[in-house]
Parts: C-alpha cells; sequence; structure tokens
C-alpha cells in the first residue's frame, strides 16, 4: 500500500472492472452504483482512474490505453484486466455450424502477443504494469443463459463436448497472464485464487448470466483486491 499512495492508478479492462451486473428484473447489464474498482480504491485509500469498457478485448483495449494517453490521461501504474471477452465465441455461428471449426475473438497466440504489447507499451512509458487474473465463471449457468430461447443447445454441447469446456477455456487465458506476468517479472494481482478460495464465491456471487459479479460479488472482489495489494505490497 505505502509503494503506490499518491501514485495515479488507471485500470483498463473489460465490463468486470467496469462493474457490469445483471439487472434480473429488468433482464438486461446494468452498472453497479458501487465497483468493485471503488470499493477497493475506498479501501487503499488512493484515487483509481476507471477507463475499463464493455465488451473491451486485449487488442483493443491496447488502442484504447494509446488513445487514453495521446489524449492526456496520466499515470503512475496501470492495472490491467482483460480475457473474458478475448476467449468468448460467436456462439450463433457455433450453434449453426457445430461441426466446423470456431476461433474465438483472440486465439490464445494472438492474446498472449497482446498482453505483451501492452506490457512492453507501459513500461516503454515509465509506467508500471500490474496484470490481474480472471474470476472463474460458473459454466452451467452461462450456457443457459446464452443459450436462451435462440440457440440450439445440442448443436453447442456437440460442438464444445461438454458445458465444463466453457470453464476451462476461460482458464486458459486466466492462465495466460500469469504467464505473461512471469515472463516480465511483473506484480500480478492472483485474484483467481482468491475467489476459488471462498466455496460460496460461484453460487452466490456471480450473476445470472454465469459471467458478471452481483452486488455482493463487486464488494468482495473489491476487499480482495485491496488486501492482495497490502499483502504483496503491490
Amino acid at each position: 500500500m505505502e509503494q503506490i499512495a499518491g501514485e495515479r492508478v488507471v485500470v483498463w479492462g473489460d465490463s468486470l472492472a467496469k462493474g457490469v451486473v445483471w439487472n434480473e428484473t429488468r433482464k438486461r447489464h446494468a452498472y453497479s452504483k458501487l465497483t468493485a474498482v471503488d470499493i477497493a480504491a475506498n479501501k487503499l485509500g488512493i484515487e483509481i482512474i476507471n477507463r475499463s469498457k464493455f465488451g473491451c478485448t486485449a487488442p483493443l483495449g491496447m488502442e484504447l490505453m494509446e488513445r487514453d494517453v495521446n489524449d492526456g490521461i496520466v499515470c503512475d501504474t496501470a492495472v490491467i484486466e482483460f480475457g473474458g471477452n478475448d476467449c468468448n465465441f460467436d456462439w450463433a455461428a457455433v450453434s449453426e455450424r457445430p461441426e466446423e471449426q470456431h476461433l474465438p475473438a483472440t486465439p490464445p497466440q494472438e492474446y498472449l502477443e497482446s498482453l505483451r504489447a501492452i506490457v512492453r507499451w507501459l513500461v516503454a512509458r515509465n509506467i508500471r504494469p500490474v496484470l490481474m487474473t480472471l474470476p472463474p465463471i460458473d459454466a452451467e449457468r452461462y450456457f443457459h443463459f446464452l443459450v436462451g430461447d435462440r440457440l440450439n443447445p445440442k448443436h453447442i454441447l456437440k460442438w464444445l463436448g461438454d458445458v465444463q469446456q466453457i470453464y476451462r477455456y476461460q482458464e486458459l487465458y486466466s492462465l495466460m497472464i500469469e504467464k505473461v506476468a512471469r515472463e516480465f517479472s511483473i506484480q500480478l494481482i492472483d485474484l483467481r485464487q482468491r475467489c476459488l478460495e471462498n466455496r460460496g464465491f460461484v453460487k452466490k456471487m456471480i450473476c445470472a448470466d454465469g459471467l458478471h459479479l452481483t452486488e455482493e460479488g463487486q464488494q468482495f472482489i473489491g476487499e480482495a483486491v485491496a488486501d492482495l495489494v497490502i499483502k504483496e505490497n503491490i
């Protein structure tokens, strides 16, 4: 905590860091009144600029970072949180053509290279990069949510093999985040481990869409991030 006190911190990420929740009453996504980033900032006693964007991938995040910095955003530390959209598939295409090969939004090797490019770009500008692993998802709830009444569940299951393949593939991307942190010897907020240590996390803190955090989840993640920053002296 002492290390980042007084520093200007910016978070670049996707809907997780943006604080998106699923509104069950309105049946649509909305923004949390108090996001995990807000909660972490309050607990750490620092200002965090949140430049996260719904649906953002690592390649798009690189473009967003460049644009933000060129527009005058200045920071000492950048927390990077991408991967949840990168590992996602065009499920309508899978549903229609389960016999074909389908690639995620950002294939694994491209995702790795994007993370590496982000780290190099930040270091070249004397901005300290901090990576963050991905919280786990609920594959079963996500499967039912994405299928709804529009897609063919049998076709998607045929292509997947089993529903938990969704979880395993998302985990692959989280492991690649760890890989890049080790390669560059940069600091890592291992949020996934903290979530998995909480036995009730998946069922209680993930929305009906299987992906986004509930309000309780926002609180848990915000406090977990702050605790890890303090504990690891990030």
